[in-house]
């Protein structure tokens, strides 16, 4: 631990002076340099080891993302320290939740891509050798085989962010219309954004809750899969029908979830407070088993065909600690630039309430309480 401290402490030192340099001597923007220098430290404590371009785009969007949380309105801030009231309900219901997750992510996804991820997601350990990014996108490419995704298909992201699973399926599949379907304008702003500097221009992104009908006609996918929105639905069998609905017969759907397992004891304080505490940190309401949805998606008609955790060992937790790590890092220099008067006050507030019980995770994850790994295949008979 002490090795590790001081490793941190040398890496905040080096950066925040040479970042200093950089800004006096340089005249460049302090935000910009600061951020670059913070995150080039982390990313080698981290064990970093990306392409040229890789680093450079992972540069760019995390200046990107710092920008917009700089000039975020104080109304912002409020409403997405106020959204965290969500997490302390069990399920969501009929009152402002929808506003409420939508005030959450439209400030999350910024946090998110300060790092690794800015897909919003821990992905299943499938390579343990390989970083949080790298099995991303190992497990994209797990979901375009899983559902036999071929050029000739029409598939649909539910919940799907800032649009960048979606990309990455289109450029493994060569699939001939892709389309996204999420309740925050912010981020399919950025998806649409993206799509067209990528020049993928069959990309479709629709605005709406899937809590609602789906605003698409009968049969009209290929593939539908979903990456841990479904702790959102207020009613499982409701969603599941209306996939069901928009699903052409044959066609396969792919889950990755949130989800309790065996191990979870309800009746185990610690147990319950670790899931309590984990919930507001991965932005979960509901905690579903992974034998819940199998018998809802079985009780609207699907055949499910897979269901387990697909993590290597059955954990998430070394990819957890380093996202923990990483942030850790980048919140510790951010806290002492506020407290220099380099940054504005609120990053201080954001980033450590958008960190907050990491170590939890961590734990509950290594007790193998509960998974973000879990998935579900289901096809929808001929």
């Amino acid at each position: 631990m002490q090795f590790v401290l001081a490793t941190v402490s040398i890496a905040f030192l080096l950066s925040l002076a040479c970042a200093l340099f950089a800004w006096s001597v340089l005249n460049l923007g302090h935000q910009v340099v600061l951020i670059l220098f913070a995150l080039a430290s982390a990313n080698v404590l981290t064990g970093g080891t990306q392409r040229l371009s890789k680093i450079a785009y992972r540069v760019a969007t995390a200046c990107s993302a710092l920008r917009s949380l700089y000039y975020l309105p104080q109304e912002q801030i409020d409403d997405f320290l106020r959204s965290y009231e969500l997490f302390d309900q069990e399920r969501v219901g009929d009152g402002n939740e929808a506003n409420k997750i939508v005030n959450y992510y439209a400030v999350l996804n910024h946090l998110c891509s300060i790092g690794e991820v800015e897909k919003m997601y821990i992905p299943p350990i499938l390579d343990p050798e390989r970083s949080i990014i790298e099995n991303q996108n190992l497990f994209e490419q797990k979901i375009c085989a899983d559902l036999n995704i071929n050029p000739e298909f029409n598939v649909l992201d539910v919940g799907c962010g800032r649009g960048r699973v979606l990309a990455h399926v289109a450029q493994t599949t060569g699939a001939r219309e892709l389309h996204g379907l999420n309740i925050d304008e912010t981020q399919l702003s950025n998806a649409k954004r993206y799509a067209k500097e990528q020049g993928f221009n069959h990309l479709h992104y629709h605005h709406g809750n899937f809590n609602d009908p789906l605003p698409f006609p009968d049969q009209s996918f290929d593939a539908l899969y979903q990456i841990q929105v479904l702790t959102y639905a207020k009613d499982k069998k409701a969603l599941f029908s209306e996939m069901f609905r928009v699903m052409k017969p044959g066609a396969k759907l792919s889950f990755l979830d949130w989800v309790k397992t065996d191990a979870y004891d309800a009746s185990n304080k610690k147990h319950q407070d670790i899931l309590k505490a984990v919930k507001p940190l991965i932005g979960a309401v509901d905690t579903p088993s992974g034998e819940e949805l199998k018998s809802v998606l079985e009780e609207v008609g699907f055949n499910v065909t897979f269901s387990a955790d697909i993590s290597k060992n059955g954990h998430q937790a070394d990819l957890i600690q380093s996202a923990d790590t990483f942030f850790n890092i980048v919140t510790n220099l951010v806290n002492f630039l506020v407290l220099v008067k380099l940054l504005p006050a609120h990053f201080q507030v954001l980033l450590d309430r958008f960190i907050k019980d990491g170590d939890k995770f961590i734990e509950g994850d290594r007790m193998g309480l509960f998974t973000t790994s879990y998935q579900t295949i289901a096809q929808k008979p001929f």
